[in-house]
């Protein structure tokens, strides 16, 4: 099992090795294996998984930062509309791929695969998630209107607390008492993010609200919708941009012809849209390009490498928004960020360990989790079982 598990894993173990050359012209017995081959494929996957770690957090961080900037009044404070091109360009670019390089697409052209997509799939599957999709993308990015990308951040880590009590109502999820335990950390901490905050708009909070329970209602969505089905990433971007930029079509139409419409909602005059077309369409890419990296971040690493991916995002995130655009943070945010991050990171973590390290509690758990951990970057049996780099299952 561990000689079939490193061969789907490292593309140099199904290598075999040269013969050695013996005197005259005779060839000699194979010699020894390499015994540094699995070490060196472990390097090469690591180093692949950093890259792609690096591009994704670049891509994240920028295309906050570039929304934050667009988003001000007297640049193009278009949220819908901004939304309308990013999925428009998203699906242009999954229907080119999908003709072009069809093998990325396995969900949907692989004759084995179990997902049957038709009428009743889309109407009762895809369209609500791209409802809620929609929602997600126009409420956060009116809320970068009112608030910083550093607060706003800080929000967005509450998102573990709505998920976990959607699932719970959805029956996605078990109760536990390290749930709760982990649940109460994070609540007190998003508390004293919010007390802290210099800057604050009822305004912003409320569309941000409104944002993250969109988000999670996508994710739960997404559960439902794919219990017992499986859907590779690059599928999944096929199939929910059109049904989000639809979306998006339908609502900006539908209040065009009202007399009173907040900006965020508004088509952007002709002008307007001239002046920052070509920061629209750059945008644009920044946002494809995002989808395109996380999948591969998705399809070549672990779950635990995804999750200390996603950590260090939330935390350049903040960086690049107090020393880059300037923005205030407390010492009482400073101190809540860092309980949040702590918060997010015990309960990733948790979630892909044993029952038996879950049974721990969080703390003693978390602390059996790290051990675990860094006996695997240590030993090699160890890494088998605990990997950081391996191909996560598909989901």
């Amino acid at each position: 099992a561990r000689e079939l598990h490193q061969s789907t894993l490292s593309p140099l173990a199904n290598c075999s090795q040269p013969p050695s050359m013996a005197t005259g012209t005779e060839l000699a017995s194979d010699g020894p294996p390499d015994a540094k081959a699995p070490a060196r494929a472990h390097f090469l996957r690591c180093l692949r998984a950093l890259a792609l770690g690096g591009l994704t957090i670049t891509l994240s961080v920028t295309l906050l930062s570039f929304n934050k900037i667009l988003m001000k009044p007297a640049n193009f404070p278009h949220a819908a509309f901004l939304g309308l091109l990013q999925m428009g360009f998203c699906s242009v670019f999954s229907a080119l791929l999908f003709f072009m390089v069809p093998s990325l697409f396995p969900s949907l052209t692989d004759s084995k695969s179990n997902l049957h997509v038709d009428i009743d799939f889309v109407l009762r599957g895809v369209w609500p998630v791209g409802v809620a999709f929609a929602g997600n993308l126009v409420c956060a990015n009116m809320a970068f209107t009112y608030l910083s990308i550093a607060f706003l951040q800080m929000m967005k880590e509450m998102n573990m607390v709505l998920v976990y009590f959607f699932s719970l109502v959805a029956s996605l999820e078990r109760f536990s008492w390290w749930h709760i335990q982990v649940i109460t950390f994070a609540m007190l901490a998003a508390s004293l993010s919010i007390e802290g905050e210099l800057h604050f708009s009822g305004v912003g909070f409320s569309l941000q609200i409104a944002s993250q329970l969109c988000e999670c209602t996508r994710i739960v969505a997404m559960g439902v919708l794919l219990s017992g089905r499986k859907l590779d990433p690059m599928s999944c971007v096929l199939l929910l941009s059109p049904a989000c930029f639809t979306v998006l079509g339908i609502s900006l139409l539908g209040v065009a012809h009202l007399r009173s419409v907040p900006e965020g909602l508004a088509m952007p005059t002709m002008g307007k849209f001239h002046e920052f077309a070509p920061l629209l369409l750059l945008n644009c890419c920044l946002a494809c390009a995002l989808n395109v990296s996380m999948t591969l971040m998705i399809k070549y690493t672990s779950a635990v490498g995804y999750i200390f991916m996603g950590v260090v995002k939330d935390i350049v995130a903040v960086c690049v928004s107090v020393v880059a655009l300037h923005e205030d943070v407390s010492r009482l945010q400073r101190c809540a960020f860092a309980m949040q991050i702590l918060a997010v990171l015990t309960w990733s973590s948790l979630k892909t360990a044993s029952e038996e390290v879950q049974a721990k509690g969080a703390f003693r758990g978390m602390c059996s989790f790290v051990a675990l951990q860094w006996r695997g970057l240590t030993d090699a049996t160890a890494d088998e079982q605990f990997p950081l780099v391996a191909d996560p299952p598909k989901v």
